[in-house]
């Protein structure tokens, strides 16, 4: 595991947060660079029963890893890509069961990291983060109790598909199991938020337990 280096930028965080249950399906042409700062999202989310539809999505050397949530009315999740070669998110998926979220074709090269708003349209994504444009409606990130996950294919059940993982406030979320089936997550852990909880923050590489995140209490 590694250390990521720290954050100036929770603050901003803390104010760009929020959420909405409205589920939707957009598509849209993508468009992305590596100097792009905002991108046409395709995204789709449903509370479907749980299939596998199609293949892995990670490009060979990269990986993919959810690295903060900002929590509340203006809520946004920001994927990392922590692997030493470049990928595209196109294919992944968010969830936070019962609703799921597919990201368009956005390029990160190793380090670099894009942000995706899940509720509103005032998203502001940390210094230097690509702006996913669109809502990934996956529900409102609740400050006091939530989870997400990200995964490389559409089997949201499955230890194989699912990438990272965290839950907040309590523990034994929809998508829990699976995280600890695939050893990314301790059984019964969560991290410690309350209503106040503005954003949480991933301070280790692979976050796979919750004394790998920060910011939440």
């Amino acid at each position: 595991m590694r250390k990521l280096a720290g954050w100036t930028v929770l603050t901003l965080a803390i104010a760009a947060c929020g959420g909405t249950t409205a589920d939707s399906t957009t598509t849209l042409a993508p468009s992305v660079g590596p100097t792009t700062t905002s991108v046409e999202s395709a995204s789709t989310t449903s509370a479907t029963p749980d299939t596998t539809t199609s293949a892995p999505a990670v490009s060979s050397g990269a990986t993919f890893a959810i690295t903060m949530i900002s929590l509340g009315d203006l809520g946004q999740v920001v994927i990392q890509n922590v692997g030493d070669g470049p990928g595209s998110l196109g294919g992944l998926w968010l969830c936070q069961r019962p609703s799921y979220y597919e990201f368009p074709d956005v390029v990160l090269q190793p380090g670099e990291s894009a942000a995706v708003s899940v509720g509103g349209d005032g998203l502001v994504p940390p210094p230097g983060a690509i702006a996913i444009e669109g809502i990934a409606a996956i529900g409102s990130l609740d400050p006091a109790d939530g989870e997400v996950g990200l995964y490389q294919e559409r089997a949201f059940d499955s230890p194989s598909a699912i990438l990272s993982y965290v839950e907040w406030g309590t523990s034994g979320h929809g998508r829990s199991a699976t995280a600890v089936s695939a050893g990314i997550w301790p059984d019964g852990g969560f991290v410690q938020t309350s209503a106040d909880s503005g954003a949480i923050l991933a301070t280790t590489i692979p976050a796979t337990d919750p004394t790998h995140w920060t910011g939440g209490s």
